[in-house]
């Protein structure tokens, strides 16, 4: 008897203005997926890889997937790293994405108070006072949104 399928994020480029059609259509074929605010062109697809892969195969989801150049097969987002991802992009909108790495150098933290409670990133000061909380999915994206210093706390290791 096989077991349930090992179900991940997958992420697919696609075209400037599929993002309207994709969340539709993918919600009739029962699959969950993610589209970040402000950077539509980027689909993520919660699902197995057979499944993803049969998606835009099949023409479902126009695009090609986001390779994970270690691997060298589909890159596959951790469930932490997308779940703090898409915390920090639907609770704080204003949140900047991008296709950038952050300053290598800094240090991780996690937000301690606030509707952020709970998520973990890098810091990259800024000169207002606060921080600029990075959360970022390895090897993709990052998002940026400016925290309070007295709301993050040091993580250690």
């Amino acid at each position: 008897m096989e077991g349930t399928p090992h179900t991940a994020w997958f992420a697919v480029i696609t075209r400037w203005g599929q993002w309207k059609k994709i969340p539709e259509r993918l919600k009739e074929l029962r699959v969950g997926c993610y589209i970040p605010p402000a950077y539509n062109t980027l689909v993520f697809l919660h699902t197995d890889k057979a499944r993803a892969l049969n998606l835009v195969n099949a023409g479902e989801v126009k695009g090609h997937f986001i390779i994970d150049h270690n691997t060298h097969t589909l890159l596959e987002v951790p469930q932490d790293q997308m779940e703090a991802f898409i915390r920090v992009t639907t609770e704080r909108p204003d949140a900047v994405i991008s296709a950038d790495e952050p300053i290598q150098k800094g240090a991780r933290v996690k937000v301690i108070r606030g509707s952020l409670k709970g998520v973990e990133g890098e810091v990259v000061e800024s000169p207002s006072g606060n921080a600029s909380l990075v959360v970022r999915i390895l090897n993709l994206l990052c998002a940026k949104v400016n925290i309070p210093r007295e709301d993050l706390s040091l993580v250690e290791g």
